[in-house]
């Protein structure tokens, strides 16, 4: 029941129908400030930067998915849990904004394959996420050519908040709209979801490489921590943008 509500609730808005529900759970996300100069040349052409107050961010966002189904058939039942970690960055198209993926590592090789058929960044990695009392224990290691790890732990603090919309937390947060660029060309998805409800949290990073075209310091500094419980999301069909 909870699923129909959330959906019906998310539904009444949509021009065209979803292809895929999702659950997602203990959703991490670590967001950097960085220079709009470093950054901008590794974008696609077709995308720009965006920034806020003249500040441009990459984020690593971890969690794992619960569950998955196909629009009028039931829950996907191999892919439960599955675990990602994705690095990103926030961009703008013709006046819409959303997100761009550098990459999404994933511990289901399956997801991986059916990744390459609909262009998204994925990776197969070795992932393990782990809560011990009030702290959760993430990592990841990359398969193949392209090797990247991660490895943290953070504690959530606080009460739960929804951000401001004006505030940089919201501006973070909500996003919409996920692009990727393959074989020259771009990509659109699109998600639904309800508004986010966030803690902060203190974290541990003891390895990061999933920037590793840009300069090490970037990711040195102290970064803005969020952590959500959970949230179902509606994904629409990728699209070539032509």
């Amino acid at each position: 029941m909870m699923f129909k509500k959330i959906t019906r609730k998310i539904e009444s808005n949509e021009l065209s129908p979803w292809v895929m529900l999702q659950k997602w759970e203990n959703l991490l996300f670590i967001h950097w400030p960085i220079s709009p100069e470093v950054l901008a040349n590794h974008l696609p052409e077709g995308l720009e930067l965006d920034t806020y107050h003249g500040q441009a961010w990459i984020s690593i966002v971890s969690f794992k998915i619960s569950r998955v189904r196909l629009r009028h058939l039931p829950r996907i039942p191999y892919v439960r849990p599955m675990l990602q970690v994705n690095a990103r960055t926030y961009v703008k198209r013709n006046g819409e904004k959303g997100v761009y993926f550098f990459s999404m590592d994933t511990n289901k090789l399956s997801a991986v394959l059916g990744a390459k058929m609909v262009t998204a960044p994925f990776y197969h990695a070795d992932m393990r996420m782990k809560k011990i009392t009030d702290t959760y224990h993430i990592y990841s290691s990359r398969k193949g050519k392209v090797p990247a790890k991660f490895k943290a732990s953070y504690c959530p603090k606080n009460e739960f908040f929804q951000p401001e919309k004006q505030g940089l937390d919201y501006w973070l947060l909500e996003r919409y709209i996920m692009w990727t660029y393959k074989s020259g060309h771009l990509y659109r998805g699109d998600i639904q979801h309800e508004s986010w409800s966030v803690k902060h949290a203190k974290i541990n990073i003891k390895h990061q490489s999933l920037f590793p075209f840009l300069p090490e310091n970037v990711t040195k500094e102290k970064p803005l921590v969020h952590y959500a419980r959970s949230k179902v999301a509606l994904n629409w069909m990728i699209k070539k943008i032509e």
